[in-house]
Order: C-alpha cells, then structure tokens, then sequence
C-alpha cells in the first residue's frame, strides 16, 4: 500500500513539473514561447537599428512613465518614435544582451511581464568624436494583447 501511495505521488508531482525553455528557468509554454520570440525580434531589430522594426512590434497605447512620479521624464509612443529615429541615427554600432529571467501574465492572460537582464554596448557618433557606452541595468518589459488576432504588443518598458 505505501509503495502505491508513493508511486502516485510521484506520478501527480512529475504530472505538474514544466519542461524549461533552453537554460533558463522559464517553462515551456506556447504563451512563454510567442513572449520569448517577441524579445528575440526586438533583440534583432535593435542591434539591425531599425526604427520600422522596432515600432511595428509597439502598443499604439505605448507609455513609459519610468518608474517614478516625474512626468517630465515620460514618453508614448511619438516620443519612443523620435528617440529611436535620434538614438539609431547617432549610433555607428550597437550590440545588445538580453537574459529573460521571468515571465508573468496578469490573470486575464491581456498583458505580461518579463523580467530581464540587458547589456547594451554601443558606438555613438557625438560632437566630441566618437565614444563607446557600456550599460548593464534590470527592466520590466510590459506586453498586452491587441487587436483582433490577439498579437502581442511591447507597451511599456523600453
């Protein structure tokens, strides 16, 4: 009897275990997999510095408050559009890390958080001459669902 109990007790824990997306700690899921491909493509598309690929994987409704209470120093989607256009054009090169810790949906399954990682290194043309800028930082990329097809969205954290 207690060999039965343990081998369905071992059968409902190994039922409820999630197979991880390469190495990281992320379960495998279709939700977690479309969230992770949209970070890649973002990944992409900054390194490529393309604005248009950019933005075509942006919320309309994009707002980035910055974490505080001063909103001097928020932006939509135009101001995200003008900063792009600006920071691309001054960049000669740019390489960046991403390293996904977390991903959280809200209940609704709407809109999700991922929790990453990133370096950014990069080669500005400035009027000094050229400079290289290094930085490492945590951020929260928010996603939301939108239109009718249910496409995921960045909507805040860039």
């Amino acid at each position: 009897m207690i060999r039965l109990l343990g081998l369905a007790l071992a059968l409902t824990v190994g039922a409820c275990a999630h197979t991880k997306i390469g190495s990281t700690e992320i379960d495998d899921t279709p939700e977690n997999r479309e969230i992770l491909d949209l970070i890649d493509a973002y990944h992409r598309a900054v390194e490529a510095r393309d604005t248009d690929a950019v933005l075509a994987m942006v919320s309309p409704a994009y707002y980035e408050d910055n974490g505080n209470t001063d909103r001097a120093d928020d932006y939509d989607f135009r101001g995200l559009s003008d900063s792009l256009k600006s920071d691309f054009d001054r960049t000669k090169t740019m390489q960046l890390e991403i390293r996904v810790d977390d991903i959280v949906f809200a209940d609704d399954e709407q809109s999700a958080d991922a929790f990453i990682l990133f370096t950014f290194r990069g080669q500005a043309e400035l009027p000094t001459g050229k400079q290289w800028k290094t930085m490492t930082d945590r951020a929260r990329l928010r996603f939301s669902r939108q239109g009718p097809n249910g496409k995921w969205l960045i909507s805040a954290g860039l």
